[in-house]
This record gives C-alpha cells, structure tokens and sequence, in this order.
C-alpha cells in the first residue's frame, strides 16, 4: 500500500512539473472522426495549463471540404503540415495521432522532426513506408462482413468507384466504441463525417536521419474491434517504440478512458520534454 502511494505521489508530482512549463500538444484525429473526439483530453490538458491543438483534416469537422472531392492522403493531410510549417522553428511539441492519425503523424516526424519532442501514436498506424508500406496499407482494409456494410459515396459517378465511405450507425457502436458511454457514443454518431477513400493513395518514406531521430511511443488498446490488437503488435514489432503502454479500452480511449490517457500523456511529456 506504501509502494502505491509513493507512486501515486511521484506521477502528481510528474504532472505538476508538465505543468508548469505549459507543453503544446498537437491533437490529430482517425478517419471519420475530427478535432471534436478529444474534446475531453483537451479540457483536461488546458485545464492543467498546457497549450492544446486539435486539428481537423482535409474534409473532417468543421473543414468546409468533402471527402468526394480528396485525391490523395496528401491534400487530405494537408491542413497538419500547413499547421507544423508555421510553428516557430524552436518550438517543441507533443504531437498525438489516433488511428489513421498516425500516418499524419509519421508524414509530420518525416518532415519536420526539430519540431517534436515525442511522437505519441494512440492505436494508431504507426508506418514505416517505403518496403512495408504494401502490407501497411493491407492493414487499412477493414474485414469482409465490415465493409460490405460500409455506406459508400461515389461523388464520380455510379459508374466509377467509390469516393468516401461512413460506418452505419447499427455498428459504429460495437466498431469503435465498445467501452465508450451510450452518451459520447450518441454524440459522435451525430459527428461523424465521410472519410475519403483517396486516403490509401499514399506514397511514404520514412528515413533514419528524421522520422528516425523523433522519438515514438504506442498506446496500444486492447478491446479495439477498429484496429486489432495483432495489427496493432505488428505495427510495434516493425517499427519498434522508445515505449509501449497499454490500456484495457475500445478504439475510442479519448471517450472511453480520457483520464487515463491524459495521464499517460502527461507521463510522455515529462519524459520527453525536460
């Protein structure tokens, strides 16, 4: 019980130092979803006196972009990369992807590593391009009885293929929100918007000298029916993390488990940013 206690006491006092330096974090959101879904880490993190970001992607949120109308990743990680070259070259921050968040978050290590102390990928697809990124994007593919249920958009035509796809309501419950409450639940359903099918129109390559010199920690979640636990290992296991924590949620731990994973957050800032 003493052991607990002290380590109880040295994680608030892990905190209180984040705190009072004010770290920047920069919040990247996974398909479908926008800045919207962290909304709670977000009120936690400003309320500890830090400095938050969340960003929509191209045609996400409040982006007055649709999805039909995205050709490739690029353009649809656009609005990121806009963000990152205007942040003052001497600044140092904590970028966070979730899910397909995590390519963004790569693209962003890549080209502009000085910036980021700690690259923080939350269930997220963590690639490493180049030679992997055939069996990466094969990750991407969701199961047969999944997809056959998507809602397709084919904003060129019926005649050509699909433009964007949005998970059903009947099973976005059990896809990314199996611990989430019924409230946040109900709340994203209302939010959610197409996701570009453009997205897997990816080139990417990763390098040594600046993907390579940022550091990566993997929050992996282990009742996620969106991105499988194995998926999520194998991810790991290919581009192996400075450190790996875990978190016994669904796909949506922003919703289902915010104070844990403000916790842990807070744990990777201090490691990284001293």
């Amino acid at each position: 019980m003493a052991s607990e206690n002290i380590a109880q006491e040295k994680k608030n006092m892990d905190c209180e130092n984040v705190a009072a330096r004010g770290i920047h974090f920069v919040l990247v959101h996974g398909g479908t979803h926008g800045a919207w879904c962290w909304y709670k880490i977000v009120e936690l993190l400003e309320k500890d006196g830090h400095k938050v970001s969340a960003i929509d992607l191209m045609s996400a949120g409040t982006s007055p972009v649709t999805a039909d109308s995205i050709t490739s990743f690029e353009e649809y990680n656009q609005p990121l990369m806009h963000f990152l070259a205007k942040l003052p070259q001497t600044e140092k921050i904590v970028l966070v992807g979730h899910s397909l968040g995590g390519v963004s978050v790569v693209r962003g290590s890549e080209d502009f590593p000085h910036l980021i102390a700690v690259a923080v990928y939350v269930c997220a697809l963590m690639f490493r391009g180049g030679e992997y990124l055939q069996r990466e994007k094969e990750m991407m593919r969701l199961d047969r009885d999944i997809a056959e249920q998507v809602e397709y958009n084919f904003g060129n035509g019926m005649e050509e293929p699909p433009t964007s796809g949005l998970m059903p309501k009947k099973i976005q419950r059990d896809f990314f929100y199996g611990t989430t409450s019924t409230l946040d639940a109900t709340l994203a359903s209302l939010l959610l918007r197409p996701c570009p099918v453009a997205v897997a129109n990816m080139s990417l390559e990763t390098t040594d000298e600046r993907y390579g010199v940022v550091p990566r920690v993997y929050i992996k979640t282990i009742k996620d029916n969106a991105l499988s636990l194995a998926k999520q290992e194998e991810l790991i296991a290919n581009s192996p993390p400075q450190k790996v924590y875990t978190l016994d949620t669904d796909h949506s731990p922003f919703f289902s488990a915010p104070e844990k994973l403000h916790s842990l957050l807070l744990e990777i800032a201090n490691t990284y940013c001293s």
